[in-house]
């Protein structure tokens, strides 16, 4: 069966024991806003459908820990598996495991695979909207808290601010080191509050904004009126923070949704039509820089 790749059919294994077919979910982790968001649909839209699903929180670091979830995760009547941050894995090593198993992703544009059905959440062209709005404004740079990605890579919207940057003739400032952690993002924002020659950052997602905005005001720094502080994703409390927070809305409810509807019904029609609600949101963190 390895060899072959083969896997029973997990639609006709559920109908014969009289259970509900089974919708896998790979998963790096769902602490992160897009993905809770992307799996709160994908649970609900499975339900309607008749599906339940099987959530596997799966470090990408782990291969061996991959397998073995795998493995656990395909033992049941599994009809399908939709892949979360699905650049993140060993794209080939999870292949071979998942044989013959449908399989929908969700990718960020990075390396994405045209062989597999996926859902585009693009990235770079809304950290490169963030980081225009600011130059738009009128300043100068933008500076940035980088944040690690899988296989010492660039995370993507790191690509996106530079590309913003580069097209404007502008060299990309050093960028500040951080993880996804609150503890990281107030010292990354205190160096930049240190700089007087920052005023404007764009940050990895909104939760990082926030704490660069706290490290901000420590240092007596005014939002916006001394520095500008985007973010991106649009996190439910970005516009009830004070001040409310300028960002990009993602749509993650709508890749969740499509993912789900990719591994279903893969001629949904409504997928090839149906665009998602992302939009750049200005608000009260970001404005003109003081002459």
């Amino acid at each position: 069966m390895d060899e072959l790749g083969y896997r029973p059919n997990g639609a006709a294994r559920a109908l014969v024991h009289g259970q509900q077919p089974i919708v896998g979910v790979i998963a790096p982790d769902t602490a992160a806003y897009g993905r809770s968001r992307m799996l709160t649909e994908i649970e609900d839209r499975a339900r309607a459908n008749g599906y339940v699903v099987a959530i596997a929180i799966l470090d990408p670091a782990d291969a061996d820990g991959v397998s073995a979830a795998v493995e656990v995760l395909l033992s049941q009547p599994i009809v399908g598996v939709v892949v979360l941050d699905y650049n993140s894995y060993d794209t080939v090593r999870l292949h071979s495991k998942l044989g013959a198993i449908p399989i929908a992703t969700v990718t960020n544009g990075a390396d994405a695979d045209a062989d597999v059905a996926h859902v585009l959440v693009d990235d770079r062209a809304a950290a490169r909207a963030v980081v225009d709005h600011l130059l738009d404004l009128g300043h100068r740079t933008v500076h940035y808290v980088s944040v690690p990605y899988y296989g010492g890579r660039s995370h993507p919207r790191e690509l996106g601010w530079r590309e913003a940057l580069d097209a404007r003739g502008i060299v990309p400032p050093g960028p500040v080191a951080s993880d996804w952690t609150v503890d990281s993002a107030l010292k990354a924002g205190a160096v930049l509050a240190a700089d007087a020659e920052v005023t404007a950052v764009f940050c990895p997602n909104d939760e990082i904004a926030f704490s660069v905005m706290r490290s901000m005001h420590d240092a007596g720094r005014r939002v916006p009126q001394d520095v500008s502080v985007a973010g991106l994703d649009d996190h439910p409390l970005a516009a009830s923070w004070v001040p409310s927070l300028t960002t990009y809305r993602l749509d993650w409810g709508w890749a969740g949704r499509s993912a789900l509807e990719l591994l279903i019904d893969a001629d949904v029609a409504s997928i090839a039509d149906a665009r998602p609600a992302n939009m750049l949101l200005p608000r009260e963190s970001t404005s003109a820089p003081l002459v």
